[in-house]
């Protein structure tokens, strides 16, 4: 794969990345923790969850990209409670600070390579394209659920 195609997908990836970052931040911006921690229902995640949860996954399944496997607790993250909108918009931030440097190590090897990252629970095998869309489709999936458990929040009157 040429230099030119490898720069052409990192700066695609990573501008759609912070794309999905800035539409995160917009969500939670001045909410409540009672609307970040407030959950629809019973089996539903608050927009805490959803948040905390979707960049843990995107600094893992960039890492798989690269062929890296970075620690990961998946369970911690489902039980995470944001003390303020202002501990997300951090989160948010620090997040995409590492998947910028780590888009940096991005080449041609490793997004034809095909693996199966240790920690993939599912055990998955894909290429590093294949992880880096992954990524994206993930966040798309879980910033669309925070955004409608903010409305159903507004709409009963939370927070």
């Amino acid at each position: 794969m040429s230099d030119e195609l490898v720069s052409t997908v990192r700066a695609a990836v990573e501008s759609t990345l912070r794309e999905q970052h800035q539409v995160l931040r917009e969500l939670v911006q001045g909410l409540s923790p009672a609307v970040l921690n407030w959950s629809p229902g019973p089996e539903m995640n608050t927009i805490a969850v959803l948040v905390a949860h979707l960049l843990n996954a995107e600094r893992s399944l960039v890492a798989a990209a690269l062929g890296e496997v970075v620690e990961r607790d998946r369970e911690r993250w489902f039980r995470y409670e944001a003390p303020s909108a202002l501990a997300l918009l951090e989160l948010i931030d620090q997040t995409e600070q590492e998947t910028s440097k780590r888009l940096t190590r991005l080449t041609g090897d490793a997004l034809a390579r095909e693996w199966s990252p240790p920690i993939d629970r599912l055990g998955r095998r894909f290429s590093g394209m294949r992880w880096l869309l992954h990524a994206i489709q993930h966040n798309r999936e879980h910033i669309g659920q925070a955004l409608l458990t903010r409305q159903l929040a507004a709409q009963r009157g939370i927070g």
